[in-house]
Parts: C-alpha cells; sequence; structure tokens
C-alpha cells in the first residue's frame, strides 16, 4: 500500500499547494522539515509538521490536514488518519481535494477492512474525471480493494488501466498485478482465458504456463518462448519472466552433494544399510546429468551435532537422516541448523520442536494406525475391540487409533494389551471378548441353584471388529485365540507390521481375512516388477530382506529432495512414493497414506 500513498504525499507536496510568500520563512522551513521526515520514513514526524503548518496557513489549512492524514496512514496511526480526514471540510467546488480526500478516505476503509466500502467511494469518483496526476493512486487502491474482496479479474483490469499511470511505478504495479494472477482459483482462470480481450488474455495464458510447468524449468522455458511467439514485446518477458524461471530453478534445486548421516552401529547397521543401498540405488537409477554426490557419514546420537557441522564443512547442501530418534532430537534443539535435513524419524510431540529448516520423514505406526480407523469408519463400523503390544510401541499405536476413532464417532469398547515374552495370548484375548465375565456369571449361577448346568460360555455381542496390532510371530498365536473364544465373524484390521514383507503362505495361513495396510513397495505387484525393485534383489536379495520397508524409505528420501519445494509452496500436494503417499504438514512432517491389502490364502492381496 505505501506505494500509492507516497505517490499522493509526493503529489500534494509538490503540486497542491500555492506558492509559499518569500517572507515567510518558517513556513518553508516547516514544509522542507516535513519532506526530510517522509524521505527518512519518520511519518509520524512529518504528520504532526504538517498539522503546526494547519495553524500557520489558514488558506492552505485542508491541504496540509490532508497531508498530515496521509502521513499518519503511512506510520499505520489509521484512527489518527480517520479523525484528521473526517474533520477536514473541502468545499465542493474544489474538485481535487475532494478526489484527494476520496482516496484517501478509500485507503483507510481498506485499512480497517472495508473493502467493499473503499470499491464504492472510489467508483463514485469517476475515473475520467481524476486528474492524471492521481489515476495511478486511484486505480492502485481499487485494484487491491478487489483483491481483498476476492474480485480477481475486476482486481486486474485495474491494474492494466494502473499501468498507463504508474511511471516510476510500474514495476511495483506489475508486481501487484502477478500476485493476483498467482492466487485467481483455477477455475475462474480457465473460464475467462478464452472470454476476455487480448491484453488480459495474455497475462492469463502466462500464468497458466507458469502453474503447470513451474516445477520443470525445461518444460517452462519452451511454454514461455511459444507464449513469446504470440505476444511480441509483453512487458511481462522483462518484468515477470525473469524471476518466473528464477523461482523454477530454485522450485526444484538439486543439491551439489547430500550427506547421509545413519548409525552403523550394532543395533542399527541393517537398517542404516537397508536405507543407504535404497538410496543409492535411486541414485543411480537417476539419469539426471547434474545429479548429487552422495557422501556417507556414520554417526549416531551421541556425535550427530558434531557430524552434521563437519557435513556443512565439507561441502554438503542437503542432510538426509539422522535415524535415531534422539539424533534428531538433538537436530532439532540446534541454533545454527544452516541447511536443511530430511530427516528419517519423527519425534513424539512434534509441535514442541518445529523447526523449518528440519521436516520429519518416518514410517511412523501412527498414521497406520488412524488410516485403520478411517478405513473401519467407512466401512460402516462404530464398535472397536483394541489388542496391541504391551509396550510403549503398542500403547502409542492404541492411543493414535482411539484417538481418530474417537473423533469419528467411534466407540472403543475394550482395549487390552499382551505379552509377547510371556506367551500368553489367551488371557487377552478372553479378556477383550469379555469370556471371563461370561465364565463367570455360569459360576454363580451353580452356585446359587447348587446343581450341575451344561453350559457354553460365550463372548460379548456388541463388537463390530477387533484393531489387532502384532508383529508376524506373535499374530500368528495370537489370531487362532480370536477364532477359538468363537469371535472368527469379527472382522479383524491390522497394520503393516503383521506382514513381514516376505511371503510365507504356510506360516501366514492363521493370517487369512486379516485387512491391513502396506507401503507400495512391498504390497503392490506393480512396483515389485520395477527395474529398481529387480536390480536391488538381484544384488542384495532385498525381497527376502526384514528390512524392504527401510530400502524404500532411502529411494523416496532421494526422490523426495526436489520435490519439497513445491510440497511447502503447494496446498495438498501428493508425492507417490514407495512407502506411499505422502503429503507434508503444516508442521513439517511427511504424513503417509498406505495401501489396503488382506491376507487370502495365506499372502497379501491388493485391495483395489
Amino acid at each position: 500500500m505505501r506505494i500509492s500513498l507516497l505517490v499522493l504525499l509526493s503529489i500534494l507536496t509538490l503540486t497542491a499547494c500555492g506558492p509559499a510568500r518569500e517572507d515567510n520563512v518558517t513556513q518553508v522551513d516547516l514544509e522542507q522539515s516535513a519532506r526530510e521526515f517522509l524521505q527518512t520514513g519518520d511519518y509520524s514526524a512529518a504528520a504532526e509538521t504538517y498539522l503546526v503548518l494547519v495553524e500557520d496557513d489558514k488558506t492552505n489549512a485542508s491541504l496540509y490536514r490532508l497531508k498530515a492524514s496521509a502521513a499518519f496512514i503511512e506510520a499505520g496511526n489509521y484512527d489518527r488518519a480517520f479523525e484528521i480526514l473526517q474533520n477536514t471540510n473541502i468545499s465542493e467546488e474544489e474538485s481535487l481535494q475532494v478526489a484527494r480526500k476520496e482516496i484517501l478516505s478509500a485507503r483507510l476503509n481498506l485499512e480497517f477492512g472495508q473493502a467493499a466500502q473503499a470499491v464504492n467511494i472510489l467508483q463514485g469518483l469517476p475515473a475520467d474525471t481524476i486528474p492524471p496526476n492521481l489515476r495511478y493512486a486511484y486505480h492502485d487502491i481499487l485494484a487491491r480493494a478487489h483483491y481483498k474482496q476476492a474480485e480477481y479479474m475486476a482486481a486486474i483490469k485495474e491494474r492494466l488501466i494502473a499501468d498507463e499511470f504508474a511511471g516510476e511505478n510500474k514495476e511495483e504495479n506489475y508486481r501487484q498485478l502477478w500476485t493476483t494472477l498467482r492466487d485467481i482459483p483455477t477455475d475462474i482462470l480457465e473460464e475467462n482465458r478464452f472470454n476476455t480481450d487480448q491484453d488480459i488474455a495474455s497475462w492469463l495464458e502466462l500464468v497458466s504456463i507458469y502453474r503447470t510447468y513451474r516445477f520443470n524449468p525445461d518444460r517452462l522455458d519452451d511454454a514461455i518462448e511459444g507464449w513469446k511467439q504470440r505476444y511480441h514485446d509483453h512487458p511481462a518477458f522483462v518484468s515477470i519472466v525473469p524471476g518466473m524461471r528464477e523461482k523454477s530453478a530454485i522450485y526444484v534445486h538439486r543439491p551439489k552433494k547430500i550427506g547421509l548421516l545413519l548409525p552403523f552401529n550394532n543395533q542399527f547397521k541393517k537398517a542404516s544399510a537397508a536405507v543407504r543401498d535404497g538410496l543409492l540405488a535411486a541414485w543411480y537409477q537417476d539419469n539426471n546429468k547434474d545429479k548429487s554426490q552422495i557422501v556417507v557419514y556414520d554417526c549416531n546420537a551421541l556425535n550427530i551435532t558434531e557430524t552434521y557441522r563437519q557435513a556443512v564443512n565439507d561441502g554438503v547442501e542437503y542432510i538426509v537422516g539422522p535415524l535415531e530418534k534422539e539424533a534428531v532430537q538433538s537436530l532439532m534443539q540446534m541454533s545454527d541448523l544452516t541447511i536443511p535435513v530430511l530427516a528419517l524419524n519423527r519425534l513424539d510431540n512434534v509441535t514442541e520442536w518445529k523447526k523449518d529448516k528440519l521436516i520429519q520423514f518416518g514410517l511412523a505406526p501412527e498414521d497406520e494406525a488412524m488410516q485403520i480407523a478411517d478405513i473401519a469408519k467407512q466401512d460402516g463400523y462404530s464398535m472397536a475391540l483394541v489388542i496391541t503390544p504391551d509396550n510403549n510401541w503398542g500403547r502409542r499405536i492404541a492411543e493414535s487409533f482411539q484417538q481418530r476413532w474417537n473423533e469419528l464417532g467411534g466407540t472403543v469398547l475394550e482395549q487390552v494389551h499382551f505379552s509377547g515374552e510371556r506367551r500368553d495370548f489367551a488371557t487377552p484375548v478372553k479378556e477383550v471378548l469379555n469370556i471371563d465375565s461370561s465364565k463367570a456369571r455360569i459360576q454363580d449361577v451353580r452356585n446359587t441353584l447348587n446343581l450341575r448346568l451344561n453350559s457354553e460360555e460365550r463372548r460379548r455381542q456388541d463388537a463390530e471388529f477387533i484393531f489387532a496390532v502384532a508383529i508376524p510371530a506373535d499374530a500368528r498365536q495370537l489370531l487362532p485365540q480370536v477364532r477359538f473364544f468363537r469371535a472368527e465373524d469379527l472382522p479383524i484390521y491390522s497394520t503393516s507390521h503383521i506382514f513381514s514383507g516376505i511371503v510365507d503362505s504356510t506360516r501366514d495361513t492363521d493370517m487369512n481375512n486379516v485387512l491391513f495396510v502396506d507401503i507400495p513397495w512391498v504390497i503392490d505387484t506393480r512396483r515389485q516388477l520395477s527395474l529398481i525393485q529387480d536390480n536391488l534383489n538381484n544384488s542384495l536379495n532385498q525381497n527376502n530382506s526384514n528390512y524392504r520397508r527401510l530400502y524404500a524409505m532411502g529411494i523416496d528420501a532421494y526422490h523426495l529432495i526436489p520435490e519439497l519445494n513445491r510440497m511447502r509452496l503447494e496446498k495438498n500436494v501428493v508425492f507417490s512414493g514407495e512407502t506411499g503417499d505422502l503429503q507434508l504438514s503444516n508442521d513439517n512432517i511427511l504424513k503417509r497414506k498406505l495401501l489396503r491389502a488382506q491376507f487370502l490364502d495365506g499372502k497379501p492381496v491388493l485391495i483395489k
């Protein structure tokens, strides 16, 4: 807004007042002081100086009041500006002064959030009656008011009219025009592209090209050249196109050197090797002539900050890793995090540790639990039973499921935990199905009647499905207990952890009919036939590894880097990766949506 008001102030200063008397040194000095305050940005001081001039020069008092009001607007003191403007009386014969007052009034209405009123005020001043030296301010404020009301086509038209009067403000006017064009909704853009005059159509076509190809610099250049052939000497080619090309290159920037920070100690050695080999496989398959150099660093939670700084000193432009949650937290707490990080884990309390240069990418079970809740609700269920391991991991999954299930209006009737170490899978199943309660009721009846009764223990009848989370070794013992206690008619939902990633139809027969979610790399046969997976299978026997999902994570990490800027800038962008459909949340967390699958004949089958 400052440009249009500065223009108006300049006009008021240079053209509106009558010549000062030569002997009135004080007035001349005050005028000069006010100009100097304006030039240095001290708008409040300029406004107060003009108010002094109001008292000293009654002939030009209304002019100085307008100047004071305009200066207070620039200072952000809108209430004072409004008060002065309201108390400024101007004769209708002074058409130039009336126009200035109305333009200032429209500007204040805009600041007070009353864009419609600003439009009404300005449209009450026919443009052809506005003096040329006020036309830019008039059309600039009118364009801004239309933009505030999402009247994009009207704002664009006003910007193009303002261009004729912009003078030294042409670049600013083009910048505001481009902002409006960038924000125009797609449906309005497409509706008007072929139903408007050529001047506007040329700009609409340019922004359509930008939206389509801004993440593909080569295609963008080709499209711009074609557009230039149709619109010779278009002002946008000088004022807008260079910035478009520059931003496009930034959006898909590929770092020259990527640092891969992983812990290759005993605990994480195999997991780190899988991530590394997946990322390098993606790198080898990348045919981009300017692909990044990969530097691998062996680091852990104890030396992560030192390793990060070493990578920076080595010229690394992007970090992938670390893998340990404690190491991610250490990076979050660094005050000198200067290059971006794609961390390969997620913190539990993400809001507390938000940092702009760090994106969290983990195979978080919480995402899967919430997706299962969504699926069960879509399948028409409301009453759930929950069985998860008796450890922190199991409790996190149960908590995430319950939170999402409650949001969806569902009810968790019973929640129990099992211990794989104790190998007792019957007790938690009996508990969640209320078998013990049934047995106790039968015994009470026997004791009361003092009779031997033939009876059958019954499970609860109010549950509609079971959400059971277990690793394959535990699931193979847990699920038969569910059927043993006559709950075979209850659908069972689970997370990807129920499938090892290696097809074993003999051992997984008891998994039949269990519905679960998993990543495309593991469950989608089309991905299993891909060249990169075939190479990893032949060279590293990846298809028989317990770390298949981490190979996929390494591949996605490499492919994500040039896409992350786009995912930051555009809402609802989905990256279709090997670990699922990924979206970047506002708190810089990559959330996953997985594929649905079901065990049939002991084998996982993708459900479309």
